[in-house]
This record gives C-alpha cells, sequence and structure tokens, in this order.
C-alpha cells in the first residue's frame, strides 16, 4: 500500500492530510479484512502507532470506528451504514431502474443485478433476488474485478482496448476458480465474442456453481454499467441464454436513455 506520505501529489497541495489520511484507513477495513488491531494497521499503512491510535480514537467517537474490548480490534461503526443507505437514496437512477430488474426477476425466478464501472471494477448498485434468498448479505455497495463476472466483461467489452489493458495492469487477472480468465489474450478473444453477440456468460468464473449472463448498458460513447441474470449452473442452462440476453438488453435499452441518472465516477482505476 503507498505510504501515506505521498498522499498528496502534483498540484493537489489543496488537500487537508489528516481527513485524506483518516479515508484510507477506513478503506482498510473490507469484506475479506473487516477487522484489524493497531499494530496490523499501522504496518499496512506505513504509519507511527501513536499517530494512527489517536486518529482511530477519533473516528470511534464518531462513531465511524467500533473497538472490540476484549481483543483490542477495530471494525467499522454503523454510522457509515447510514451513509451507505443515504448514497442509495440519492441515486436517482434506482427509482427507475428497480421496477424494470424485478419484471426480469418475476419471469426468470433468478437473481438479477445492476452494476456500473467504478476504477475498473464492478459496482454493484442492486440485487434483486427470488423468494428464498441463496445468499445472507445485501449485495449493494460489493465491488468485484471484471474480468471474471458477467457484468464486469460486459462492459469490459465496450471499452476501448488501452482502457482494458490499463485495468488489466493495474489489477492483474487473479485466478478465483477453474474456469477464471488468466490469460490477457484469451480475455481479448472473450471481450470480442460477447461484442458480436451483444451479451457476456460468467460461466462459474468467481464463484463456484454460479452461472450468469449479463448485457452492457451504455449512451453513445460513455458506458453506463451492466444488469445481469444470475443462478446455478444446472438452471443456467446454455439454450436459454439467449431469451434472457434479449429480456436484458430490452431493460438496458430503456436504461441508456437515462444517462443522466446514472453516478458518475472514473471507469479506471485510481
Amino acid at each position: 500500500m503507498e505510504s501515506m506520505d505521498n498522499i498528496v501529489k502534483g498540484d493537489q497541495l489543496w488537500k487537508i492530510n489528516s481527513v485524506a489520511n483518516s479515508i484510507r484507513v477506513l478503506k482498510c477495513f473490507t469484506g475479506n479484512k473487516p477487522e484489524w488491531i493497531l499494530s496490523q494497521l499501522a504496518l499496512e499503512l506505513k504509519m507511527p502507532k501513536s499517530t494512527l491510535l489517536n486518529m482511530l480514537r477519533t473516528l470511534e467517537l464518531l462513531g465511524l470506528i467500533i473497538k472490540n474490548e476484549s481483543n483490542q480490534s477495530y471494525r467499522l461503526g454503523l454510522e457509515l451504514l447510514e451513509f451507505g443507505y443515504s448514497v442509495r437514496r440519492s441515486l436517482p437512477i434506482l427509482e427507475y431502474a428497480v421496477p424494470l430488474l424485478e419484471d426480469i426477476q418475476a419471469s426468470t425466478n433468478k437473481m438479477v443485478y445492476f452494476t456500473v464501472p467504478r476504477h475498473g471494477k464492478v459496482l454493484y448498485l442492486e440485487g434483486i433476488y427470488p423468494g428464498k434468498r441463496t445468499i445472507g448479505y445485501s449485495v449493494t455497495g460489493k465491488t468485484l474485478l471484471m474480468h471474471c463476472t458477467g457484468c464486469g466483461k460486459a462492459m469490459l467489452s465496450q471499452m476501448r482496448e488501452d482502457d482494458v489493458k490499463t485495468i488489466v495492469n493495474y489489477y492483474g487477472l487473479p485466478q478465483y476458480t477453474p474456469t477464471t480468465i488468466t490469460n490477457y489474450d484469451d480475455l481479448i478473444q472473450e471481450l470480442q465474442r460477447d461484442r458480436e453477440r451483444g451479451y457476456s456468460i460468467d460461466r462459474s468464473e468467481e464463484t463456484h456453481g454460479v452461472k450468469c449472463v449479463a448485457v452492457p448498458i451504455r449512451s453513445k460513447e460513455r458506458v453506463l454499467g451492466a444488469i445481469s441474470i444470475s443462478g446455478s449452473i444446472i438452471s443456467m442452462q446454455d439454450e436459454i441464454l439467449p431469451s434472457y440476453a434479449e429480456m436484458l438488453m430490452d431493460v438496458s435499452n430503456l436504461l441508456s436513455t437515462k444517462a443522466d441518472l446514472f453516478p458518475s465516477c472514473s471507469i479506471l482505476p485510481q
């Protein structure tokens, strides 16, 4: 991880270091690493323990961090959950998109996802589930790499190859399952096929046993996002994927007319 001393670069001298550093602390807490102790966090951030301790105490006071006294570890605070709710409420595209996605879900009885590109990753804005959910958490706010997801590949297929290369060079092509694409040339070939047929397929490339079909959403030259239908490998047989893709394309065409409602952020890593 980049040293805290390098947070101010170029002509960005207007940045307030203490604020930027606090955000970097919060970003260390992820779904894969939700808990830290002081010494681990100081090592990760290359920051003096005394400075970091004062920062954590301040964040704890504000409700952004919670300390577990039994093992002296820190986790994100519930105040951030309120922030997440506020962010979701501030996205006007969801009010328009959710009813359309619910119609797809009702027709297929599968999981339906709505995503946008953010800093070279797939950001999940919404998930619509069957009556019995097969995952135990809300997908809103989750991020995944692009090369191993249907929505990610759908968005990559609409980008310039220079942008695809920038994303791959930054994140690499890590393998999650035996079917994950880990070779750049193979990925480019896959994206070409996706472009030609108009949709992408995730064949258990990020999660074992899960298969999905996804289509991109774009307006003119801008990649707005992607939507997908997801289910088990058994229920998502190849012969049904083209009809699912058509359903997604119809909704994608409607959503593409609402480009001004989509969140604006860089598609490339930052």
